[in-house]
């Protein structure tokens, strides 16, 4: 495998992809400044590679997220984290420094199904000696908003200015089908319409379509994705904050103001806000606490964790250095 890194345009075009995951290389081209057939062969390098990686979800019913701390065993860390990979339901599995060895973030239909998690299936997993449970109530802010920052905002306007539109009127399309689009794209969230409506049996105009209704609607959610390590911000922490309850949602809409915050989540549990940011060094860990509890009184840090290894996310199967293995386990929902 040739030397992994990322130059100037290849950060420039995860950028515009980002903000358009399915535009075509033709469109993208003018603003990135490269011609489409470089485009293309540099995006092929970067998922052949597991740098990049573009995940399509939410085509199936709308879920309960659930973040979970678990304690291991000692020496039972990976081991665990392996087993739980398997999971459909655990869409991220982290494992931390700090008051816990794995942070995960759970998606399940209901309550039951949480019950069922958490007080059956769990029990069959060798090698955790305990678990927190804090249930997600609104989620404030998550990563599919956050972006690699190497483009102009004026550039980014240029390239959101061409996104697709939903058709006026509503695509006839059953539950199954979008469904099955949906699970598709959360292999390869940038398949082509073409090759899509082959392996479906559909039109490819009716597919564009409704791609393009689903993702204005909220349905379908497809975001891009980048190994962590390759990007200037390098260090993954979570902070776990005690709020006042009359705050909660004003806090939280603030802190989701903070560029390197990726997740603010009000949760139910011994914690009412957790927040996960990427960070330039680890020395920015202490001082964005410092800046939380300078800017926002009231606000008290409870605990936090330093990310030191992700071995999955939203599904995909990850390398230790945080690139995509090309495995996916599918989402659940």
């Amino acid at each position: 495998m040739q030397e992994i890194g990322l130059d100037d345009l290849d950060q420039r075009l995860i950028h515009a992809v980002q903000v358009s995951p399915r535009a075509s290389w033709s469109t993208l081209a003018p603003v990135v400044g490269a011609d489409p057939a470089t485009l293309s062969r540099r995006w092929a390098r970067l998922v052949e590679q597991g740098v990049v990686y573009v995940t399509g979800y939410g085509g199936g019913a709308p879920a309960m997220l659930v973040l979970i701390e678990i304690e291991c065993s000692p020496g039972e860390t990976l081991a665990v984290a392996e087993t739980l990979g398997r999971d459909p339901e655990a869409l991220t599995i982290d494992l931390t420094a700090g008051g816990r060895d794995i942070f995960l973030t759970l998606a399940v239909p209901d309550a039951e199904a949480l019950a069922v998690w958490t007080l059956e299936r769990i029990r069959g997993v060798a090698g955790i000696r305990s678990m927190r449970t804090h249930l997600v109530s609104e989620t404030v802010r998550d990563a599919r908003g956050w972006r690699l920052r190497a483009l102009a905002a004026a550039e980014v306007t240029q390239i959101e200015s061409l996104e697709r539109r939903a058709p006026a009127a509503p695509v006839r399309m059953s539950t199954e089908q979008r469904s099955a689009i949906a699970a598709e794209l959360a292999y390869d969230g940038r398949v082509g319409v073409t090759e899509l409506a082959t392996r479906l049996g559909m039109a490819p105009r009716r597919v564009r379509d409704a791609i393009a209704e689903m993702r204005e609607s909220g349905r379908l959610t497809i975001r891009v994705d980048v190994a962590r390590k390759y990007t200037p911000w390098p260090i993954y922490a979570w902070y776990f904050l005690r709020v006042p309850a009359a705050m909660a949602a004003r806090i939280g809409a603030q802190l989701g103001r903070i560029e390197e915050v990726r997740l603010v989540a009000n949760t139910v549990g011994e914690y009412n806000v957790i927040m996960a940011v990427w960070l330039r060094t680890l020395q920015d860990v202490g001082r964005m606490e410092a800046i939380i509890e300078e800017r926002l009184p009231g606000v008290s840090i409870a605990d936090r964790s330093v990310v030191l290894r992700t071995t999955k996310h939203l599904g995909h199967l990850l390398h230790p250095d945080g690139r995509a293995t090309g495995e996916i386990v599918p989402l659940a929902l």
